[in-house]
């Protein structure tokens, strides 16, 4: 791990207020809110990160752990002030976590504005992950639930901003849903049957060979390897959900037309000019069976 990487890399919301409980003898900070849990849960995640990093060989022996957290803890507060660390014992790190944390103050916890940065909290989850003490949460339970936390705040947000988006898609679902010939499965994919093949089924396991055309409910055209003029080849089960359910349906040699809902397309994802929560629809021709 190069030293100017500091802090987990996080692709990233649960209500989970963790409880106090003393352990360990570990100083025990007070979480009244989810934010106060994250700050610390961020904290104790990189404490844990730093400590099998840099200060495994030091478990054993408290005094030269504690001279190094001291260290890196006076590193972080010059950091913290814009200042260069001179002394050399594990200080060039701290100075480091101290110019990313001070970022962070400006940017907000983990670059989300809405978050506002609790120094004292991470700090003290820094020097509790660093001792390997479990108190509140475990480092891994600290990790998952900065990930599952964050990856929902995010999905929140892109909800809200994409709102319209995702009703549209809804509107136009339920619309087509009572033309004639359109088939809704439960998982809420919608097809067409154009032509019917008289081959083998793919399976889970299958890789298929087939032609499509991808549009968007306004019909702009996102992909089409008929206008490449190239089927694709790829197993039945690395694609979209949509394409999965629909493709196992299909005999060789058919042609559908499928309608696929966000939730089993992208979701929140935003893909080229597939913008997030978007409802696909494509021409699918289902070539063959590749063994």
């Amino acid at each position: 791990m190069k030293k100017n990487n500091i802090f987990i890399a996080i692709a990233v919301i649960t209500v989970t207020i963790f409880a106090s409980c003393d352990s360990n003898n570990a100083k025990l900070p007070t979480l009244n809110n989810q934010l106060d849990s994250l700050n610390y849960a961020f904290g104790l995640a990189n404490g844990h990160g730093i400590k099998q990093y840099y200060l495994a060989s030091d478990t054993a022996n408290t005094d030269s752990l504690n001279i190094k957290i001291e260290s890196l803890l006076k590193g972080m507060e010059e950091g913290m002030k814009g200042e260069v660390a001179d002394n050399p014992e594990l200080a060039e790190l701290g100075t480091n976590v101290g110019n990313a944390l001070k970022e962070q103050k400006t940017a907000g916890l983990m670059g989300d504005s809405s978050l506002n940065v609790d120094i004292k909290l991470i700090k003290q989850g820094l020097v509790n992950g660093m001792k390997g003490s479990n108190i509140q949460m475990t480092a891994e339970e600290a990790q998952a639930y900065l990930n599952s936390t964050m990856q929902k705040l995010q999905e929140k947000r892109m909800q809200e901003q994409n709102g319209p988006n995702k009703a549209a898609g809804e509107v136009f679902l339920k619309e087509n849903a009572k033309k004639a010939g359109v088939v809704t499965t439960a998982s809420g994919l919608q097809y067409e049957v154009i032509k019917k093949g008289t081959g083998a089924l793919p399976n889970d396991s299958s890789r298929v060979k087939v032609h499509y055309h991808g549009t968007l409910i306004d019909g702009t055209v996102f992909d089409s390897s008929v206008d490449r003029g190239e089927p694709a080849v790829f197993g039945v089960n690395q694609v979209i959900k949509g394409w999965t359910e629909a493709l196992k349906l299909m005999p060789v040699g058919s042609k559908y037309k499928l309608y696929i809902p966000q939730e089993l397309a992208y979701g929140s994802q935003s893909m080229g000019n597939i913008k997030p929560f978007s409802a696909l629809i494509f021409d699918v021709e289902l070539m063959g069976i590749e063994k």
